[in-house]
Parts: structure tokens; sequence; C-alpha cells
């Protein structure tokens, strides 16, 4: 399920890990920056929980060599796929996300029923 939303640092400008990948000689280095944050995004809207698979690097603008970069300042784990370092910590996991959208429409179904039934009506269970 997707998040219509990411957490960014509003620090990661001046993150130690995301200085020494700008310090980098890589002309592909600002590329790899504006990577990594598109990423998080892209795991957010597609619910991978942190994960890109290789496939995907064309749709966050990276490119091999960009991975590369992002893995070797830290940014990013090679998995065979890459992983988001510290992606769990950081963001809503897409259990979190159902689990919250599931207990609001459980929470609407019951409201509604209240409201057209009257408060001992429990037929909002049975549509669980």
């Amino acid at each position: 399920m997707a998040l219509p939303w990411i957490r960014l640092d509003s620090s990661i400008a001046s993150h130690d890990k995301m200085l020494a990948l700008l310090s980098d000689p890589s002309p592909k280095k600002w590329q790899a920056a504006a990577s990594y944050m598109f990423a998080l995004g892209w795991s957010g809207v597609n619910g991978t929980d942190g994960r890109v698979p290789t496939s995907a690097l064309p749709f966050i603008h990276g490119t091999t060599q960009t991975a590369r970069l992002l893995v070797k300042y830290g940014l990013w784990i090679d998995a065979g796929n890459y992983v988001i370092h510290n992606y769990a910590e950081r963001q809503q996991l897409t259990v979190i996300t159902e689990t919250k959208r599931a207990a609001a429409s459980a929470a609407g179904r019951k409201a509604a029923c209240v409201r057209h039934h009257g408060p001992d009506c429990g037929c909002w269970k049975d549509s669980a």
C-alpha cells in the first residue's frame, strides 16, 4: 500500500554520509544524491520498505554508477538488489500503513452503523 509521503531529515544537506558523497570526485555525485531522495519517495509509493531493485534505477533517475556511489558512502546496502540504509527505522513500513488504514476503515464503518442504526447495532462487525 502506497504512502502519500516519506520522511526526509531536514539536516540531510549536512549529514556526514551526504557530505562524504558530495565530496567524491565523481561527476555523478549530484545525480546520486538526487537518486537517494527519489528512492525514498519511490519506495514509499511502491510499498517496498526501502528495497530498490536494479530494475527501478531508471525510475529514480539512477544508474549502476550512482547506485555504487550510494553503497560506497553507506546510504544504500548492496544485497543483490539495493536497500536504503535505515529505511525501517525512519520511515513508516507498509504493514503499519495497512494496519492504520484498516483501523480507520473499521472506525468509519462503525460510525456509519451507529449513525444510521443507533448505538446498539453491531452490523459494522459483520463487514470487517
